[in-house]
């Protein structure tokens, strides 16, 4: 568990400028020996099954590195989606389809991404998993995200809507992102689980 103070005594926006100067310290090299750490982990817990529908994303800067659990994935014939910011100015987002031959291009933020005019969308009910990028996450699954609010708008109605079969909600993070609490807004959707390069942790509720 990390060391950082409790969001109890330190607000969701000094955790946050924590974080991000604790992440920029990341290496190169830590960040690919995570990556396979983050891969051991996958196949460890058998979180990946063959032809599952997987919202990943790509890594920005020193964020943890899905491309080890990408390449798993493809070997095990599961449909990839990346998560694509369709209108900017009221935050929408929505997950496209991730092919090898995908060809991306950086949004607004210098995040690659598929171009949604041309690419193939999914429901939110039909995917299995959704692996979610972070900055902190606490033992109950709560995460403090980046602040651009891209996941929770778009993750919202899993909290309301019982009727269907959610896709599961997997964090992913290094194991210093881990901390004790994160207070929580009403919009925010909790985690399932969540898995660094050490281990998978579910969520304790």
């Amino acid at each position: 568990m990390s060391d950082t103070p409790s969001p109890t005594a330190v607000d969701r926006s000094q955790l946050r400028t924590q974080m991000r100067a604790r992440r920029k310290k990341v290496s190169a090299r830590e960040q690919a020996a995570a990556a396979q750490g983050l891969a051991g982990v996958v196949i460890r817990h058998r979180v990946l099954r063959p032809g599952m529908r997987i919202a990943v994303y790509q890594a920005r800067g020193r964020e943890a590195d899905l491309s080890r659990i990408i390449t798993i994935a493809r070997r095990r014939d599961c449909v990839l989606y990346l998560p694509t910011i369709i209108r900017h100015r009221t935050g929408v987002m929505d997950f496209i389809r991730f092919d090898p031959d995908t060809r991306l291009r950086p949004n607004a933020f210098g995040i690659p991404e598929p171009d949604p005019a041309t690419a193939q969308r999914i429901p939110l009910r039909e995917l299995d998993l959704i692996l979610v990028p972070l900055l902190a996450v606490d033992t109950e699954g709560w995460r403090l995200g980046s602040g651009g609010g891209f996941y929770d708008r778009r993750l919202h109605r899993l909290r309301a809507e019982r009727r269907w079969r959610r896709p599961r909600l997997i964090g992913v993070a290094y194991e210093f992102q881990r901390v004790e609490r994160i207070s929580h807004e009403p919009w925010d959707v909790p985690l399932d689980a969540v898995i660094t390069e050490t281990d998978l942790y579910p969520a304790r509720r």
